[in-house]
């Protein structure tokens, strides 16, 4: 067995903990846009470790439409004589919980932070009578707010991704509830809403053209959906235990859905029958908290993190882990995990409690 090593070691002068890494490419460099745990965003140069703080406009972040509250009624910045009696209750965005989830994209060459917010990220908006994480987009340059906030979650936000599609970039969000958005990344205009599992988890990928996310949570098992309207695609694929974690990549060129649950293992599932795809990969002693993939030398391979124990890599087609633990002595689990490209190769990059960087160069085994 061949283990993985660290690379590239940046570190944090004022020691605070990473809550959050996505990857970018900032003018031709790989980079990260980070998150700590008060929410402060920031960009890290994966070449030079230069970290530079990017503050977003939180005075933006009230949505603009209509938002209901819990009993139905309605909050909306258009009606002057409803906002005017609801501006003495009316409260600023908190950073921590507006970016309570973070990914990134590049869209017609400007790179854009996309955060989705916690339970109480209207709250601190609009008062206690409102409740749910809104999904916004950052210009990472400038700070400013692109297109509108978006709304409709009634609980946190626990998946955030984007993918591209014909009508162009799309934001999904999946939350507590259960419910996953869609809408379009520039405008804010819904495209679906879909009814999931509860404690969503969720996954998407662009498979033979087509934009498709996968869902799952509280229920045993996975449902697969037309991300551009809605629409399942075959019946749910049982998994028999509830799911905490999902990808989607390819295995021997068809496309598969990677699960994980409090069984501690990792399965494949073929995305088109839901079948099993071999044995459970096992290997870690906790639940998997998440799943990130790559590809080495043109073999998949997925990046599992669990609670209070180091990472582990595992060569798909082989159905083995390949090399051991991302493990550094002394030192907790990491508090974030992703994969990314430097120079074309794929890495791991973990942030941890006391700011830390690490990137991971990945044994081929």
């Amino acid at each position: 067995m061949h283990d993985h090593r660290v690379s590239r070691s940046l570190r944090d002068p004022e020691g605070h903990a990473v809550h959050a890494l996505a990857p970018l490419v900032l003018d031709g460099v790989p980079a990260l846009i980070g998150a700590h745990g008060d929410g402060a965003l920031w960009t890290c140069d994966l070449t030079t470790g230069e970290r530079v703080a990017r503050p977003i406009d939180l005075d933006s972040a009230a949505p603009e439409g209509p938002v209901p509250d819990a009993e139905g009624i309605i909050w909306d910045r258009e009606d002057e004589d409803e906002l005017e009696g609801l501006e003495d209750e009316m409260g600023e965005a908190d950073a921590f919980e507006v970016v309570s989830r973070l990914t990134a994209v590049t869209v017609d060459g400007r790179p854009v932070i996309v955060t989705g917010g916690g339970r109480f990220d209207l709250t601190s908006l609009l008062g206690e009578d409102y409740t749910g994480g809104a999904v916004r987009c950052w210009d990472v340059a400038t700070g400013g707010k692109v297109g509108r906030t978006m709304t409709g979650h009634g609980l946190g936000v626990t998946a955030l991704t984007v993918l591209p599609s014909e009508r162009g970039p799309l934001v999904l969000s999946s939350s507590e509830e259960g419910v996953l958005l869609v809408a379009a990344l520039a405008s804010g205009e819904r495209a679906a809403e879909i009814r999931g599992s509860y404690n969503g988890v969720m996954a998407a990928a662009v498979v033979d053209g087509r934009p498709l996310a996968v869902t799952g949570g509280h229920d045993p098992h996975v449902e697969v959906w037309d991300a551009l309207t809605g629409v399942p695609v075959g019946g749910p694929r049982r998994t028999g235990d509830h799911v905490s974690a999902i990808a989607v990549t390819e295995v021997a060129d068809r496309p598969v859905i990677l699960t994980a649950g409090d069984d501690n293992t990792l399965r494949i599932w073929d995305l088109a029958g839901g079948r099993p795809v071999g044995a459970p990969l096992s290997g870690h002693a906790g639940a998997i908290k998440g799943i990130t993939v790559a590809r080495l030398g043109g073999r998949p391979i997925a990046v599992t993190e669990a609670l209070e124990e180091p990472p582990r890599i595992w060569d798909l087609a082989r159905a083995e882990q390949l090399g051991g633990p991302l493990a550094v002595p002394d030192e907790q689990a990491p508090t974030a995990v992703i994969t990314t490209e430097i120079d074309g190769a794929p890495v791991v990059v973990t942030g941890h409690h006391d700011g830390t960087i690490r990137v991971w160069s990945i044994s081929a085994g």
